[in-house]
């Protein structure tokens, strides 16, 4: 396939503008309108999800002080991702990307103002806010799974990780920081208009989908059992050296992070000596470096090549959390945090646009849900691991140095993946010779 080519397949889009021209001269690719609905549409999406983040455990405070009953509505938000992937996998794989993506908004913006409606007439009661919070999470796993599977029918392969830095980034503007800052502000004014402006963007994000315009599919697919295809899913997963390398790669990067993150807190309380604002700004420090990830991918790749990028990205990461776990200065420690979300990005935007490319379209919303359960499922695992080695070893030695053991702990597990990665994996995207838009 030319490096310049639009991806083949009955999933090409009429949004996706060729490189080629009926002229003697070549045009440089661009992403067409179908994309930037796509994008505009995740970016709005995002921005509700991160208003959801705070609203939601927010409005739970008003119903009870019970910081577990609190924290459910959190773990609500998320749990789909554990539970709804392979099954959204299929859904994805045959249903109509466009209408899905329109009608998932649509029914975030009508959960939204449905609670809004409750509270304009009093307060909502906590199962209530509980069945609101699973629902919006479950549709917004189908939603981001086929947000990422459709980009590849919306852009020339060789603009992938640019549509996917994009992608990476509105996620990480609206999600991280815009989201969760304007719901804040929202919730000064009342406990209902955090809902009402969540409902209205998502709304905004599903008019935008009618800007999307697919080629329709080809060929019918034969009637099978939901079973039948998520074990599909997995066989021809499994069976991609490739592909099983990079998601089990991922789901230990995201062990060893959990493992890192579980007791943060109390490393910036007690060893950083942090207050809440503080703390705040180390959060801003690794969403700078992710937005800085997204946007240099794609140079970085032309420039190095994905195999170096790759290797660099896990040698990064395992220097990242060594130096956080030896480190007490908060400077040094916010500079390593910018490093890591830089890093993991790169690795995201890279690994994402691989898959794009040589997973048949067909299988791609089931190999894509395989991901996101593999880069969740380790969350809570790693979580635990964290809070019981700070314990033990806090028990065995001082309490600095039981909070810093986690973070030594991450290093090493990437360090591992970094040695691994270097000395056996050379096919795929670890060819010395792979370069965007070559394969697929």
């Amino acid at each position: 396939m030319s490096p310049t080519a639009p991806s083949p397949g009955p999933h090409t889009s009429k949004g996706a503008d060729s490189d080629t021209s009926s002229g003697p001269a070549r045009r440089r690719p661009r992403f067409g309108l179908g994309f930037w609905a796509v994008c505009g549409g995740m970016f709005l999406a995002n921005l509700a999800s991160g208003i959801s983040s705070v609203a939601f455990p927010w409005l739970a405070t008003s119903v009870t002080d019970s910081a577990l009953l609190i924290s459910a509505t959190a773990v609500l938000l998320e749990l789909p991702w554990l539970l709804a992937s392979l099954p959204a996998g299929v859904l994805i794989d045959r249903a109509n990307h466009r209408w899905t993506l329109g009608l998932s908004h649509l029914f975030r913006a009508l959960v939204a103002g449905g609670i809004a409606l409750v509270l304009s007439a009093g307060p909502a009661p906590l199962a209530l806010i509980y069945v609101a919070a699973f629902l919006i999470g479950s549709v917004t796993v189908l939603n981001e799974n086929t947000s990422q599977v459709v980009v590849p029918a919306l852009v020339p392969s060789s603009l992938l990780e640019r549509a996917n830095g994009l992608l990476v980034m509105t996620d990480t503007v609206g999600g991280l920081f815009l989201g969760p800052w304007i719901g804040g502000l929202l919730l000064g004014a009342s406990l209902m208009l955090p809902f009402v402006f969540e409902g209205g963007l998502f709304a905004l994000a599903a008019a935008l989908m009618i800007f999307v315009v697919l080629a329709p599919r080809t060929g019918e697919r034969p009637r099978r059992t939901l079973r039948s295809e998520m074990a599909e899913g997995l066989r021809y997963f499994w069976s991609h050296s490739q592909l099983r390398t990079l998601g089990i790669f991922l789901g230990l990067l995201n062990l060893s992070s959990a493992v890192a993150l579980s007791t943060q807190v109390l490393f910036a309380q007690t060893v950083l000596g942090l207050d809440a604002t503080r703390f705040g700004l180390l959060f801003l420090a690794g969403g700078i470096g992710a937005m800085l990830g997204a946007g240099l991918t794609s140079v970085l790749e032309r420039s190095w090549g994905a195999r170096r990028i790759l290797l660099i990205s896990l040698a990064g990461n395992a220097l990242t959390s060594l130096t956080i776990g030896l480190a007490s200065n908060a400077l040094v420690v916010a500079f390593a945090i910018a490093s890591g979300g830089m890093l993991s990005t790169v690795w995201n935007v890279l690994t994402v646009s691989y898959r794009q490319r040589i997973v048949p379209p067909e299988m791609l919303g089931r190999v894509n849900s395989i991901y996101r359960l593999l880069a969740w499922g380790p969350l809570p695992v790693g979580s635990l691991l964290g809070g019981l080695l700070v314990t033990l070893s806090a028990h065995l030695s001082t309490r600095e140095i039981g909070l810093r053991t986690p973070l030594i702990v991450a290093a090493l597990i990437a360090g591992v993946l970094t040695v691994l990665a270097f000395a056996r994996l050379r096919e795929g995207i670890w060819s010395s010779d792979y370069r965007a838009g070559k394969e697929g």
